[in-house]
């Protein structure tokens, strides 16, 4: 019997422990290994559950109840700390995050405190000569720490970035371990079968919950991906087309540049391979690029069209910002279409103005000109002039939660602004 008791306790430490270990070093395992591990925990909960089941009410087993009761506790709470082991590796680290697993940790800790205690001292249960829990013990430690935790795991979710989905799917299963203790340490007032069949219900039931949820967050997943290749394939597109064009129009003042003046021909050639040399590395990012980068995209676009443009072309540059990301490729086909479509359909063409700054809630990127201008109606009809436009509309809005906007009066000139969430 001291034996048997020697090894509970150890075993229990050891539990403990490697629980604690498992909280703070939670980098070796992927999701489905903690998700694997929630999984086991509650099925080792509901084998001591139905071992406790099993025998109790039998006079001459109390020292078995006793023992299989403390190990059913233990699991118990347990599955709350698994539970949140699996969900953190969707959520971003945060303070919040941080303390509810300081929380948890600690609570865990306690109840292996009192478990450990209960067995020289009840202070969670007693059990009779007779195999039955005494009524001279009232559980409030089980009960607070059960609300501790479901509180605390309900508000880090509710708090969190996550889908609506995934959502629903932990709240589900963050019930689930109260509901199994609810079960379990009511076996004195519920027929055994009755609890017998309602652990298997939770514990079959919220894994599977959680299990469709999940399958259906990855088809939201997958969905979204495919949404983002199309989007790549439309940049593509939209180098190859608009490529050509500027190529052809480079070379040429290029050409002439050699016989007019060698030196700045040299310098033009250096910024145009510039040029295409970022034009090629952003075709192959999928993801956004900071705005400075951007930016030193189209200060070596803009220094080319005003070799060609020369005195009708004015650029004006007022940057206040660079430290956020925009899609790549996103803000210099609006600078061409305002150097294109504005100020070049001008006699006397005029200028460009780039700014940037932000404000509380947002990056803020202007385009702004003083060109020809259009009329709002015209432009929406006219989605193959302005193909660079709603592209990055569309980028901006799927890659970064933008928006953009035009504002454009004939014969005034145009405006363009980008709004990115900070």
């Amino acid at each position: 019997m001291f034996m048997l008791r020697i090894i509970y306790l150890i075993s229990l430490v050891f539990l403990t422990v490697f629980s604690g270990y498992m909280c703070f070093r939670d980098s070796y395992l992927g999701a489905m290994g903690y998700f694997t591990l929630f999984l086991f925990n509650l099925f080792v909960a509901v084998f001591f559950a139905a071992l406790t089941g099993s025998v109790y009410g039998m006079p001459g087993h109390s020292h078995a109840i006793d023992v299989l009761t403390g190990l059913d506790y233990f699991f118990s709470m347990t599955c709350f700390l698994t539970l949140w082991l699996y969900q953190k590796r969707f959520l971003e680290e945060t303070a919040v995050t941080r303390m509810v697993t300081v929380l948890i940790s600690i609570g865990v800790i306690i109840y292996s405190v009192a478990i450990l205690v209960n067995r020289f001292r009840p202070v969670l249960f007693l059990v009779t000569d007779e195999g039955l829990y005494s009524d001279v013990i009232e559980d409030h430690i089980s009960i607070l720490l059960d609300l501790f935790c479901l509180i605390s795991l309900s508000v880090a979710t509710l708090l969190s970035k996550l889908s609506r989905t995934r959502k629903l799917s932990f709240i589900c299963c963050i019930f689930s371990p109260v509901l199994f203790s609810m079960l379990s340490l009511n076996l004195d007032v519920l027929n055994k079968y009755v609890s017998v069949w309602g652990l298997a219900t939770v514990v079959f039931m919220m894994p599977v919950c959680l299990m469709f949820f999940n399958v259906n967050d990855e088809l939201e997943k997958d969905n979204l991906r495919y949404e983002k290749e199309q989007v790549q394939l439309q940049v593509s597109a939209m180098i190859s087309q608009m490529q050509p064009h500027f190529l052809c129009n480079s070379l040429a003042v290029i050409e002439a540049l050699c016989e007019e003046d060698p030196g700045l021909a040299a310098r033009a050639i250096g910024e145009f391979s510039e040029y295409l040399r970022e034009n090629i590395d952003f075709a192959d990012k999928s993801e956004p690029v900071s705005f400075s980068e951007e930016l030193n995209h189209i200060k070596t676009y803009v220094w080319l069209e005003k070799l060609r443009f020369q005195n009708k072309l004015n650029i004006e540059f007022d940057i206040n910002c660079t430290s956020f990301l925009v899609p790549a490729l996103s803000v210099q086909p609006i600078v061409e279409n305002a150097i294109k479509h504005g100020v070049c359909e001008k006699k006397d063409g005029g200028t460009v103005r780039i700014g940037s700054f932000e404000t509380g809630e947002h990056y803020i990127v202007s385009v702004a000109d003083d060109g020809t201008g259009f009329d709002a109606a015209v432009h929406e009809d006219n989605g193959r002039k302005h193909l660079g436009i709603e592209n990055s509309r569309y980028r901006i809005r799927e890659m970064v939660g933008g928006s953009l906007t035009i504002e454009s009066t004939p014969g005034k000139g145009t405006k363009v602004t980008i709004r990115i969430p900070k």
